[in-house]
């Protein structure tokens, strides 16, 4: 007996298939971007891969609760097609678990990449540990609920299990809280940039997008208090499963997404690249007073402007990574001088005599020379 004709079943196991879908292609862009672009593959990029097999592995044993029932109602499941069912929601439980934690052990090795202040280093190892501790927890009382581990699936085994409720929402309290203290932990630091305000917000807004991570914690907790009161669990999993399947899978998607900008600067560079078009410099020199040999007596001012456009094949463009300990980003001087495409000199040199006489001379000689070195990188 299967329920994917059932709207509930086939709804569920498509929200878990798209959701998953989404996080491969991203997770794929991030680490190509890691490993061919940016060519700096670090511990982070390689947590995220083994937490999207485990996502993989989640959609495969939710497909297999699906073709077994989950869906429909308790009373028209057949019981040796219950018990199958339950299987494989016992071994999705730690599954879900792993994945998540992995996750966001990957977003917590990243930030230790990012910042590189000793303080911000011992915090992040701080809640690397409580992580390593809290979801060997959650995986081991995952797998050994019942025991003997028979009990979970056919209750009439003898033996005792974990209260499962209590279980259930202490364990999501805890991703809860680890998820808040995730978002606001890089916060701090990136509002001490010295940036501009706009890139500042741009900044937060990539590290804030933990937030969405949160919401989906908040409405799969609501999903479970559903399951732990219901007296048809077959029928009421479908909420709790959906939500794990798409906590799981927006993790792996917010954790990979500041590792993209990258690609998506090279894939679409007017719009995601973070360098300007071009610079632009106007220098003007006080008004002076000294006889000259054409006008005589007189007040002369000189302008001077710089032009330059920027190659758009060349880098200015910052990485995550180039967050120094002072607060400040980190620039390179070789991609500065390969910026910029060419420079165009334009010296203006006005003369007013007492005849009100206007001599305009162009000059890409003498002082134009010094104005270059002061002005250009």
């Amino acid at each position: 007996m299967t329920t994917l004709s059932t709207s509930r079943g086939h709804q569920a196991l498509a929200t878990s298939a798209v959701f998953t879908t989404i996080a491969t292609l991203i997770a794929a862009v991030r680490i190509y971007t890691r490993a061919f672009l940016v060519k700096q593959m670090g511990a982070d990029d390689h947590v995220v891969i083994v937490s999207l097999a485990f996502s993989w592995i989640f959609f495969g044993l939710l497909a297999g609760e699906v073709f077994h029932g989950m869906g429909e109602h308790y009373a028209l499941i057949p019981a040796e097609t219950y018990k199958v069912q339950m299987i494989f929601f016992w071994a999705s439980v730690p599954i879900y678990q792993t994945s998540l934690i992995s996750t966001k052990m990957s977003i917590l090795l990243q930030y230790k990449r990012v910042f590189s202040t000793p303080r911000m280093r011992k915090a992040c190892w701080l809640l690397i540990g409580f992580l390593a501790v809290y979801g060997t927890w959650t995986i081991v009382s995952a797998w050994a609920n019942c025991v003997p581990l028979a009990k979970f699936w056919d209750p009439t085994v003898p033996g005792f299990c974990l209260d499962k409720k209590a279980l259930w929402f202490s364990n999501s309290a805890i991703h809860i809280l680890t998820d808040i203290l995730i978002l606001i932990y890089p916060m701090p630091v990136l509002k001490s940039l010295q940036l501009p305000r706009k890139q500042k917000f741009a900044l937060m807004a990539v590290f804030a997008l933990g937030g969405f991570v949160l919401i989906t914690s908040v409405l799969r907790l609501k999903s479970l208090l559903v399951i732990s009161n219901s007296d048809d669990p077959t029928y009421d999993n479908v909420g709790a499963a959906t939500w794990s399947a798409v906590e799981c899978n927006v993790a792996i998607i917010c954790a990979c997404l500041p590792g993209t900008r990258a690609f998506l600067s090279k894939l679409l560079p007017h719009i995601f690249s973070t360098r300007s078009n071009g610079y632009r410099s106007r220098t003007t020199r006080p008004s002076r007073t000294g006889r000259n040999v054409l006008t005589g007596n007189g007040n002369t001012e000189v302008l001077a402007s710089v032009v330059g456009g920027r190659d758009h094949s060349s880098a200015y463009d910052h990485d995550l990574e180039n967050l120094s300990p002072s607060g400040s980003l980190k620039y390179s001087n070789e991609p500065a001088k390969k910026a910029f495409a060419g420079i165009k000199v334009t010296t203006n040199v006005t003369q007013e005599s007492t005849a009100h006489s206007n001599i305009t001379l162009n000059d890409d000689t003498g002082s134009t020379k010094e104005l270059v070195k002061k002005h250009s990188f």
